[in-house]
């Protein structure tokens, strides 16, 4: 199994989103865009595990979901991974809920480490979302109108469980399921 850990949107968040790639300053750009279905934040990538593994990964996320109560995220900025001037990756920038964001991924990412030895982060968290992916360098007008994308603007949405996740990878892309649901308190 393809396994990642992350915090899915509501329709509050993914409703900002979709506003934000319907009005976006670039028609036809040469990228797709993320399917609303897949916009979360990654808290861990766990890679291919055996089944055999899950039983184990499960027992350490119900611990984490103990220790970390609810909690409001706000989208704002736009950026780009490595920069908006050559990116990789288009994203929204997490405004509000960071602390809160980086601490639940700091003890999933210890947990799974303890649980099934699976290596430490070594890169410091971004909360964000992921809305698209480029292959290719961007042309200079494109770039120029990157910087042009206005912030989200969108009521607090309450974060109230997290989800470890399947990835199967396709011919159109990456299919997300979730394997199991952990509600905090």
């Amino acid at each position: 199994m393809r396994l990642f850990v992350a915090v899915n949107f509501d329709d509050i968040v993914r409703g900002a989103i979709r506003a934000a790639v319907d009005d976006f300053p670039i028609t036809n750009p040469p990228w797709k865009w993320a399917a609303p279905e897949t916009w979360h934040v990654t808290l861990k990538f766990i890679g291919e595990r055996p089944t055999s593994d899950l039983p184990k990964v499960v027992g350490a996320l119900e611990e984490v979901r103990t220790r970390h109560p609810a909690f409001f995220v706000a989208l704002r900025e736009f950026g780009g991974f490595p920069n908006l001037r050559s990116p990789r990756v288009l994203f929204f920038d997490m405004q509000r809920g960071v602390p809160e964001m980086t601490a639940l991924a700091a003890d999933v990412d210890d947990a799974l480490h303890h649980a099934i030895a699976l290596e430490k982060e070594t890169r410091e968290f971004h909360a964000h979302a992921t809305v698209a992916r480029i292959k290719e360098r961007l042309a200079g007008p494109i770039v120029e109108k990157l910087s042009l994308v206005p912030a989200l603007s969108h009521p607090a949405s309450r974060v109230t469980s997290f989800e470890l996740m399947e990835s199967r990878l396709g011919r159109t892309g990456a299919q997300y399921s979730v394997v199991k649901k952990f509600a905090l308190p």
